[in-house]
């Protein structure tokens, strides 16, 4: 279980980053309890001892998934799309 408080412990520290970081505000009280809600489930399913290690691997890699979402590290911000080119007003050629 230990393995699992620390995932989750991992979880939202990254929540709480990218949200002061990058948006310069606190995290929302809802994505906060959206997160501890799915470990507490994955905690409920890791009190069964054969599933006590599917549990703890999936709670990383969704640790694993935030932290890879775009935008999270620095240099992994997306490329802005370029600016569509001017119209013409008149006849074409």
């Amino acid at each position: 279980m230990p393995g699992l408080i620390l995932a989750w412990l991992i979880g939202e520290g990254i929540i709480v980053y990218r949200n002061v970081a990058v948006k310069h505000q606190p995290p929302p009280p809802g994505q906060m309890l959206a997160a501890t809600l799915l470990f507490a489930l994955l905690a409920a399913a890791a009190e069964y001892q054969p599933a006590r290690g599917a549990a703890t691997a999936f709670a990383y890699g969704v640790d694993l998934a935030v932290l890879m979402k775009p935008g999270i590290l620095p240099g992994t911000a997306p490329k802005p799309a370029p600016a569509p080119a001017p119209k013409r007003n008149g006849p074409s050629p």
